[in-house]
């Protein structure tokens, strides 16, 4: 298969610490042919440090390349790129949240539909080795009881400092102010007026954190028929909400950022009456580190319980290997638009669930 060439907007954190090295030691499948971003000084450090010639600061500019797929690692709700690129005839790996409205994703999938390219919405735990050991155990639990989801989040400053990340404060006040406009507009339009904190519940603690978890309960074991409420405290620090399946079993779902202690902590429990089973995901700021399965059960009267680590792979590494898969033989993707529809649907209800307003 001739390697993809590919282009990436957006050289932030994220690009930094896993795609751009991912792509790099994915040489057999990749060659990264441009780069994209609002801030110059980034822009010059990681296109510098990588070698890519082919540098641009609007990504309209940047579809305007030779390259076959375009990588959007860019932050905030990625609609409009994602409909550009495939209207451009390109194939798409983006990162999440793929969009905020509903609008944007019927958007992406009418551009998809017509584009008949290969579009994966990047949720990593998807690809996890762990999750795909574990998948099979999951679902074959009998008299399943409840779910139980907790994120302990510890602040980004205390999770990246092993990481070598360049970021300037130099993005031109215009650029600047015009995202920001954009990305204000569509939240307004998925939840209309809101204060500053449920402006920071919808987009932070549902759309880019607790997202990664909807999508993985979704593709675990479905949608749920109701959301039962959604709880906020500690001025957005923490969330908890309760989902009903049509079964009765209830998945609840808890968030905590809790920045001072740098220990994250993140469980997706499947509990039965008499089995369980656990997945423990390291930092997603860490590189090659296993998730672990944790499985108890009962034998000859006695409980046990069984730690399995199914692979050393990088859940961010095997989802771009995927990608160029679905290139490469038209197949559909894991983790496609319509699936991310999906997540923005229910994470919409979760917030809606909120008792509002919520003060600032």
């Amino acid at each position: 298969m001739p390697r993809i060439k590919i282009g990436v907007v957006g050289c932030g954190l994220i690009a930094q610490m896993m795609h751009l090295p991912h792509l790099r030691e994915l040489a057999d499948f990749y060659e990264v042919i441009a780069l994209c971003d609002v801030s110059p000084a980034t822009l010059k450090h990681v296109a510098d440090h990588y070698d890519i010639p082919r540098r641009h600061s609007d990504y309209r500019d940047l579809l305007k390349e030779n390259v076959d797929a375009i990588a959007v690692l860019s932050a905030d709700s990625h609609g409009q790129v994602i409909v550009d690129a495939l209207r451009a005839g390109k194939h798409v790996f983006t990162e999440k949240p793929m969009c905020y409205t509903l609008r944007e994703a019927d958007e992406i999938m009418t551009a998809h539909g017509q584009a008949g390219t290969v579009c994966l919405v990047a949720y990593m735990k998807r690809y996890d080795p762990a999750v795909r050991y574990a998948a099979p155990l999951i679902r074959r639990l009998p008299d399943l009881q409840a779910i139980q989801i907790t994120v302990l989040h510890p602040s980004e400053a205390n999770q990246i400092g092993h990481h070598d990340l360049r970021r300037f404060a130099d993005v031109p006040d215009e650029a600047a102010a015009r995202l920001r406009g954009e990305q204000d507009r569509l939240i307004h339009e998925a939840i209309g007026d809101c204060t500053p904190l449920e402006r920071r519940v919808f987009a932070g603690n549902l759309l880019s954190t607790l997202v990664h978890d909807i999508n993985l309960l979704r593709g675990l074991s479905g949608d749920p028929s109701e959301v039962l409420f959604t709880d906020v405290w500690a001025a957005g620090g923490s969330l908890v909400t309760c989902l009903r399946y049509p079964s009765g079993v209830r998945a609840t779902i808890s968030l905590h950022y809790l920045p001072d202690l740098a220990h994250y902590e993140e469980t997706v429990m499947f509990l039965g009456r008499g089995d369980r089973v656990r997945l423990v995901f390291p930092s997603p700021y860490f590189r090659n580190m296993p998730t672990a399965v944790v499985v108890e059960g009962m034998e000859d009267g006695g409980a046990f319980e069984r730690r399995v680590t199914a692979s050393m792979k990088e859940a961010f590494k095997e989802e771009l290997v995927h990608f160029a898969e679905c290139v490469g033989s038209g197949l559909t993707p894991e983790t496609p638009p319509a699936q991310a529809r999906g997540d923005v649907a229910l994470l919409h209800r979760i917030f809606h669930a909120l008792k509002r307003p919520l003060a600032g």
